[in-house]
């Protein structure tokens, strides 16, 4: 292990613990991949900050990818060249569970990932994707920007991270290869959900046989017949080729897609201020803008995933009943047990400051 993160910390060309990253001239410099971050930074006269982000997702030809480069361009012109964004996706640099050690260690600088993955070094995380809890991504960003950012945020700072950006975009849905008219079509079905415990015990809750694995072997075992469906956003049916091997999507909408970025705390603390308050802007923007666009997109990606012969369709309501009655209360009352009753509590006395004042916004 301590190689590979040796080799991490090599990749990542300007994250060392102390300097935060590398500097050299304004252009990015053509130099091998397991170059130091010191050897960057004696390498040019002018200093040029270069942060790097590293996510497992595919986000090639897909909206977030397409904002992702677009901001990244936009962050290289308001700081004239003097910050750059390096981005590593598709798992470069490793698992998701690689990654939080990583950020927390200081080997990588930058992560995206959501907070399922986190709760391996921050146990406060798995509270931010509670199934059933949120009726829209407005509510939840109403929630962590005005409620609940500074409480998360303790948690994180405490196992050496800043949280610098957290939202919600999008649903995550069940996609099958066979139809689910009924809760009886989810008894025993062979789900894959993430390596989290509070998911498995949220689906089995449900009835499904749900088991856990890395989201690159799905797939594969949905073409072998070991599992029959799993849950993610509408568009991974695309950008991972999921309607090669699944032609039933159902809008669950049980839970939100949350996208958390992070730095490790050291690191964010070396930037000046002005380079804080323009990664926080980039990050923000970025976020507030997929956020817009997302129902759009997804549209779109009905439209197409129709057109190759995918069903789409509303969960029944009996399944929409049990992810209330159910799914969430036995997420809640684990993680009353693994957090504490405090903890639990103000998190969802503020959840429910946030619905109200949602529902006065509309």
């Amino acid at each position: 292990m301590k190689r590979k993160k040796w080799r991490l910390a090599g990749i990542c060309l300007g994250c060392t613990l102390l300097a935060a990253c590398g500097k050299g001239s304004g252009k990015e410099p053509a130099v091998p991949a397991e170059t130091t971050a010191e050897t960057v930074q004696e390498s040019g006269e002018e200093e040029t900050v270069y942060l790097s982000m590293a996510t497992t997702g595919n986000w090639s030809d897909i909206l977030r990818g397409n904002l992702w480069d677009e901001y990244c361009r936009k962050l290289t012109d308001w700081s004239g060249g003097k910050l750059v964004m390096r981005s590593y996706f598709n798992g470069a640099l490793g698992n998701d569970l690689e990654l939080i050690e990583g950020v927390a260690e200081g080997t990588l600088c930058i992560i995206n990932s959501v907070p399922s993955y986190q709760i391996s070094v921050v146990p406060e995380a798995a509270l931010l994707d509670v199934p059933g809890l949120f009726e829209s991504p407005e509510e939840y960003n109403i929630f962590i920007e005005n409620y609940y950012m500074d409480t998360i945020q303790s948690f994180y700072q405490a196992k050496g991270i800043r949280l610098l950006v957290s939202s919600a975009f999008d649903f995550r849905v069940l996609t099958s290869n066979t139809p689910i008219r009924s809760m009886q079509d989810l008894k025993d079905l062979k789900l894959r959900t993430m390596e989290n415990k509070y998911h498995i015990a949220f689906w089995q809750a449900m009835g499904a046989s749900a088991m856990s694995m890395s989201f690159n072997q799905v797939s594969l075992a949905i073409q072998q017949g070991f599992l029959q469906a799993q849950e993610n956003p509408l568009g991974y049916m695309i950008s991972s080729r999921l309607s090669e091997v699944q032609d039933q999507v159902v809008r669950t909408n049980h839970e939100l897609m949350v996208s958390n970025f992070l730095m490790n705390e050291e690191q964010y603390q070396a930037l000046s201020e002005e380079n804080k308050e323009m990664l926080q802007r980039f990050l923000e923007e970025m976020s507030r803008e997929l956020v817009q666009q997302q129902p759009t997109e997804d549209a779109m990606l009905s439209e197409i995933l129709q057109g190759e012969g995918i069903r789409i369709y509303d969960a029944p309501e009996d399944i929409r009943r049990a992810i209330a009655e159910k799914g969430k209360p036995v997420v809640l009352d684990l993680l009353r047990d693994d957090l504490g009753e405090e903890v639990v509590e103000d998190f969802l006395e503020k959840v429910e400051q946030a619905k109200a004042a949602y529902r006065e916004r509309n």
